[in-house]
């Protein structure tokens, strides 16, 4: 049986030295606070809700005060119904393991000041992906306790009636389950390899010193480049003789928590739609043009499929995806195309320099925006433009400056939006995936960053990542397995069925979700948006684990390890 509440080691000793002298102040739900901690240069703040206190002080684990401040009033915050104070330590530097103390009585989560603060969450968030690998085992030497048999072969999946076949098996082993269940999906495996690529591209040695222990490691490739390289020989095979992709591999409806090995569903294919023919030409163009120098025959032969595709998605330009009748699973509508084709094009420019690419680039050049939720179909146009950032020396004078002054003018009003919200974030909707939005606000400050080496941007992605972390509403630090109020019973079915206490460690999950889909299943225990979360494995509407809410994470994870020295 699963502990309610976990609490880590350090948390543990901090409350024994507490209960050790008579009055000493107790840990309190009402701090909030990112409970990883701070680089030593970062911006350190936190909240206190609903608490008659004017400062506060930082105390070290021998309860000696080290820092003192003054709170300031941030009203109340209708999102959670709280009224907001915040702290800011940003000038104490020194590294250690600290607490905040208020009125002597109550006592945030520990935390630390260090150097290479992200890096264990940084390994695990990007391992969470091995441990969502399909048709392979996970292995002791790799897995530890988390390991398994191997699940879904798939060398024999079943042409649905949508497809317009009849006959015959599609052999699509490997890639990684998209979520809590079983299915694999192109247009979303397609965006969260794509945000990935963008740290490799930046930083061609990331993590060249750090391992993830995967069967990969130690052949003289960056393991994350082998990781995403597992995502897409499965997204290849998805791939139909005249260059169309099918959408989706899954079950007919959502099997119950069992492992994969012990899953009897027959598996289906879906029919090829416009979405994930432009989703596979992108990834694999902007793959192909990376890995090129590490592996040429794959590189070509990905360009070769991509530029089929993109072919196909031409002639069939306005094929949306629905769910058939008798299926069930996750359906990813998208129904606007035009920000796929702007990528995809995008991408196939950049791999090609071919003039019929940039003659389609502009031809779908998008306003440049970020849409918040369903980043699935909302966050392609913003891949598309930070490759093409990332490659302004390629591009005409004019459209290069389109693209830099609309991301460091959508940076600065994400930017403005933090120093107006109490809890120093820019979200103030919580739909699906909220987490995400988050994230993805943090990706864009440090793609701004990257561009114009401006701290604010920086500082902004920080404090965003805080919120990650344990600076929300609901007090919970959302990747499993980190913090000291951690996550304990997500909607992921290998957590769920293996026996095991803790969850398979490095998932972000989903987070506050007002619409709360799983209304049904779930009882909430506010009725606050920003506190629309449950952890329970059934509340698939806000405690699930998708891979393109852990993309953005590697990413932004990724690049403050590599900026913050």
């Amino acid at each position: 049986m699963k502990k309610l509440f976990a609490l880590s080691a350090f948390v543990l000793l901090f409350l024994n030295a507490c209960d050790s002298k008579k009055g000493s102040a107790k840990i309190s739900d009402q701090i909030r606070i990112n409970q990883i901690g701070f680089y030593p240069s970062s911006v350190k703040q936190f909240t206190i809700v609903d608490t008659e206190a004017s400062t506060f002080k930082v105390v070290d684990g021998y309860k000696n005060k080290v820092f003192s401040g003054e709170l300031v009033d941030q009203g109340v915050w209708d999102a959670s119904g709280e009224k907001v104070m915040l702290g800011d330590f940003s000038s104490f530097t020194a590294p250690g393991a600290y607490y905040i103390v208020v009125n002597d009585t109550i006592a945030s989560y520990p935390f630390k000041i260090q150097k290479e603060l992200y890096r264990d969450a940084l390994r695990k968030s990007i391992k969470s992906y091995y441990f969502q690998r399909a048709s392979m085992p996970i292995e002791e030497e790799y897995g530890d306790i988390y390991q398994r048999g191997a699940g879904h072969p798939d060398d024999q999946c079943i042409y649905h009636p949508s497809t317009g076949r009849t006959e015959g098996t599609l052999n699509s082993p490997g890639g990684w389950y998209d979520a809590g269940d079983y299915g694999k999906y192109i247009v979303n495996a397609s965006l969260s390899v794509g945000q990935m690529l963008l740290i490799l591209e930046q930083f061609p040695e990331f993590m060249n010193n750090v391992g993830l222990n995967i069967p990969e490691s130690g052949n003289g490739i960056i393991d994350l480049w082998d990781e995403l390289r597992y995502e897409l020989d499965w997204i290849q095979t998805m791939q139909d003789d005249d260059g169309g992709v099918f959408f989706k591999l899954t079950a007919l409806g959502f099997g119950g928590f069992i492992m994969p090995e012990d899953y009897d569903l027959d598996r289906y294919i879906r029919g090829k739609t416009t979405a994930s023919t432009l989703d596979f030409a992108a990834v694999l163009a902007q793959a192909s043009r990376l890995y090129k120098d590490i592996d040429s025959e794959w590189s070509a032969k990905a360009l070769e499929a991509a530029k089929k595709a993109y072919t196909w998605a031409e002639q069939n330009d306005n094929i949306p995806f629905k769910n058939p009748e008798d299926v069930s699973t996750g359906e990813y509508g998208d129904s606007e195309f035009s920000d796929d084709f702007f990528w995809a094009s995008s991408e196939l420019y950049l791999a090609t320099k071919e003039d019929q690419y940039k003659v389609a680039m502009n031809k779908y050049k998008q306003e440049y925006k970020h849409q918040l939720a369903d980043s699935w179909k909302n966050f392609v146009r913003n891949v598309g433009f930070h490759s093409l950032l990332e490659n302004r020396d390629m591009l005409d004078t004019e459209f290069a400056n389109f693209l830099t002054q609309g991301h460091t003018a959508l940076a600065d009003d994400i930017l403005q939006k933090i120093g107006q919200h109490p809890y120093r974030i820019a979200l103030d909707n919580y739909e699906w995936g909220s987490n995400s939005d988050i994230l993805n606000q943090a990706y864009i400050l440090c793609v701004a960053h990257k561009l114009t080496d401006d701290e604010k941007y920086l500082i902004g992605a920080e404090q965003m990542n805080d919120y990650i972390f344990g600076k929300n509403a609901t007090g919970y630090s959302f990747l499993t397995g980190f913090g000291a109020k951690k996550v304990m019973f997500p909607h992921h079915r290998p957590s769920g069925a293996d026996s095991i206490a803790d969850p398979v460690p490095g998932f972000i999950l989903g987070g506050p979700n007002n619409d709360r889909q799983d209304g049904h299943l779930v009882e909430y225990t506010s009725e606050f948006p920003a506190k629309a979360y449950m952890d329970v494995e059934a509340s698939f509407a806000s405690n699930e684990v998708c891979i393109n809410w852990n993309a953005p994470a590697v990413y932004v994870l990724g690049y403050l390890e590599q900026v913050r020295k």
